[in-house]
């Protein structure tokens, strides 16, 4: 079945805990601090992939999570890292926000974003003695990681997109030149999924995508159109197919066009301002070359686009059609400028960011104030504070990045209560 939206949970590996550990070399009647550091977690890696066409495993299965770190072992042994859990997805897919940022495009094969980065392990004992501190018996806890939600959505990669009312014969256009089999049939909204197909040329090839039926209102979510004007976001050409079928009946085709035009440029500028061509199709219908001439004439009064006369049922016009495509295609790719971007991935890295660079936030609560800093936090989760030692170790960190000072800038005051995540203490001069 065809999916092309999935909305999954994330959440990367916890950092293995510290070990408190000590080796006694009894002849020399010295005790030496042993305690191994814990493994970091796995990461989350999302990859695009072209084994997959669509986001369907996605509705069984949606949460997804990472190896944890394995905790310290003694001797000054280090627990082995979580794995990285890598999900494939469909080669087009965005990866966004819950809230629509984007966060990553896989527009091509093997491309690939890392979602959540895993904890790091919590340093054991013996990566905390000094000339001062020989017998350390403390260790730190592994980072904990925190899951989230992420929103993917597929757009299909085809070169050229099939655009019209219900029943104008798009179903029937690809399946004559492509080796697609969609469904058809002679009633509204017969494509419930976009149908690719692929054309064979001398020289090369290219995509074309069917999407389902449009109405007028469709940007806004009538008929299907909504769900699908996305699959056309990548094209390097529009093809509106208008029906002249619908010219018997007394419609009139010149407004179709301008209804079609007007609901892709309400759904995106984008593809208001994308290459396009005019094919009207089912001219086995049309009795005269006069009657042709007229349609054409008509049309032209609104686009400088191409039009083109074609028959599905008859294959008149098609060669021409695919002629035409496969030129403008690979113009508008030669004019195409590399507008790939290196993305920004929202991952807070734990090795770079600190104190210093992340600003300070407090929020008062009666008299206590709470302070917001990702770093601090870190810190005091990563600390036992049950382990008098441990907890010492902490206030010496946050006395050293000068914690107090910056706090009594912001205005609060000797002798309040100041609290960092579990961590409550009183600030003094």
């Amino acid at each position: 079945m065809f999916l092309d939206e999935a909305k999954i949970n994330i959440k990367a590996g916890n950092g293995g805990n510290g070990m408190v550990s000590f080796f006694n070399l009894k002849a020399k009647r010295k005790r030496i601090a042993s305690g191994g550091s814990g493994g970091k977690g796995g990461d989350i890696i999302i990859k695009a992939s072209s084994r997959f066409n669509t986001l369907y495993r996605f509705k069984k299965k949606v949460h997804f999570k990472a190896e944890n770190g394995k905790p310290g072992q003694p001797n000054k042994r280090n627990g082995k890292e979580g794995r990285d859990l890598s999900i494939a997805v469909p080669v087009g897919t965005l990866v966004k926000e819950a809230d629509g940022r984007l966060i990553a495009d896989l527009d091509r094969e093997g491309k690939e974003a890392v979602l959540a980065r895993g904890g790091a392990g919590g340093r054991g004992n013996a990566s905390f003695t000094s000339q001062s501190r020989r017998f350390p018996g403390f260790a730190e806890f592994g980072e904990k990681t925190e899951e989230r939600w992420i929103v993917l959505e597929l757009q299909l990669l085809a070169d050229a997109g099939l655009v019209g009312f219900p029943n104008a014969g798009k179903s029937t256009l690809i399946s004559r030149v492509t080796a697609a089999r969609p469904k058809i049939a002679d009633y509204p909204f017969t494509t419930l999924v976009p149908n690719l197909g692929v054309v064979a040329t001398p020289e090369d090839s290219f995509v074309i995508a069917d999407i389902p039926g449009l109405i007028e209102g469709a940007h806004q979510g009538s008929g299907l159109g909504d769900r699908f004007l996305r699959h056309i976001l990548r094209t390097s050409v529009i093809v509106f197919v208008l029906d002249a079928a619908r010219l018997l009946q007394g419609e009139d085709m010149v407004q179709d066009y301008k209804v079609l035009q007007e609901e892709l440029h309400l759904f995106s500028p984008k593809l208001g301002r994308k290459k396009s061509i005019i094919v009207v199709n089912k001219r086995d219908l049309l009795d005269s070359q006069k009657k042709l001439e007229e349609i054409k004439k008509a049309l032209r009064n609104h686009t400088d686009n191409p039009i083109l006369f074609t028959s599905a049922a008859t294959g008149q016009g098609l060669r021409q059609m695919l002629d035409l495509l496969e030129k403008t295609i690979k113009k508008q790719k030669a004019e195409a400028v590399n507008t790939d971007k290196k993305e920004t991935l929202r991952v807070y890295d734990v090795h770079t960011t600190s104190a210093e660079d992340d600003k300070l936030e407090v929020w008062k609560k009666g008299d206590e104030f709470q302070v917001k800093n990702k770093q601090l936090e870190r810190m005091v989760q990563m600390t036992d504070l049950d382990n008098e030692e441990g907890l010492q170790y902490l206030m010496h960190r946050l006395d050293k990045m000068h914690i107090a000072h910056r706090l009594k800038e912001m205005g609060v005051a000797s002798g309040s209560t100041v609290i960092i995540d579990k961590l409550v203490f009183e600030l003094k001069d």
